[in-house]
């Protein structure tokens, strides 16, 4: 995210807050330590980690994923502003490979205050749908522990912090397609449901309304002379490159709409 769809580039700063520097680097080690003295009580679940949200998702550090993300979910592109919850790329308690697998741990302890592994989600991407979901291309070149390289992985989500989704994920109209057929892309969309839920109902509303703006700006061409349609056009114009810069709600939805001459856009 700004973020999107896992569709628009995330451009973090590479300060990380203090928070997240400080005490979070304390707890790392702290729970590196724990696990080193009794790893199969963590992968049994006996023993769990109990994270600290005041920390990862402290005030600095939301702010700071706000303003990165332009104030948009880092999956469904919508508008949250500071209604959203810090989520982790890498889920830190437990993870799954695939939906409807059992539950494996421990997760990504050593990752739960990193920088480069938090990210601004709705609830209801976060909550309902990524949730502990983490698959790889490769299930047996996972990190298991903290002590293992997580660059060997190839995960099948996008990171939008570190990848250009765009390469990834397109749009015909509201409908969102693996461009190419990426595996990455096709994951992120199946798996998050990004072509369900009222998305697409969302996307299609505001596409309808910039092909309007469009067809006014087309029909301006044709009345040079007419001094208040070229004002109406100017407005419009207007309007439509705000609506593909990186903070509008289903930027890239609309980037590709345009691109395409809103030739799927129908209703």
């Amino acid at each position: 995210m700004s973020g999107g769809h896992w569709v628009i580039r995330i451009r973090k700063p590479d300060a990380v807050p203090e928070k997240l520097a400080q005490d979070g680097k304390n707890k790392r080690r702290a729970h590196s330590a724990a696990y080193s003295r009794d790893p199969e009580a963590y992968q049994s679940g006996k023993k769990t980690f109990s994270f600290a949200s005041s920390i990862y998702a402290h005030e600095s550090v939301k702010q700071a994923l706000i303003v990165a993300q332009r104030q948009k979910c880092c999956f469904c592109e919508r508008l949250i502003g500071t209604d959203g919850d810090v989520e982790h790329f890498r889920p830190k308690q437990a993870y799954k490979q695939a939906l409807g697998e059992p539950m494996q741990r421990p997760g990504y302890y050593w990752l739960a205050y990193e920088w480069d592994n938090l990210y601004l989600s709705c609830p209801s991407c976060n909550q309902r749908h990524k949730q502990n979901l983490f698959p790889l291309q490769n299930p047996a070149e996972r990190a298991t522990d903290h002590k293992q390289p997580i660059e060997r992985e190839q995960p099948l989500f996008i990171d939008p912090g570190k990848e250009d989704p765009e390469a990834f994920i397109g749009f015909r109209g509201e409908i969102a397609f693996a461009i190419d057929g990426s595996q990455k892309g096709q994951a992120t969309i199946d798996s998050l449901k990004l072509n369900q839920r009222s998305l697409p109902g969302a996307r299609l509303q505001r596409l309808q309304l910039l092909r309007e703006l469009d067809n006014v700006i087309k029909l301006a061409a044709d009345r040079p002379d007419d001094d208040k349609f070229q004002e109406q056009a100017k407005k419009a114009k207007d309007l439509l490159e705000r609506a593909i810069q990186d903070d509008a709600e289903f930027s890239a939805a609309a980037r590709w709409a345009i691109r395409t001459n809103f030739e799927f856009v129908l209703g």
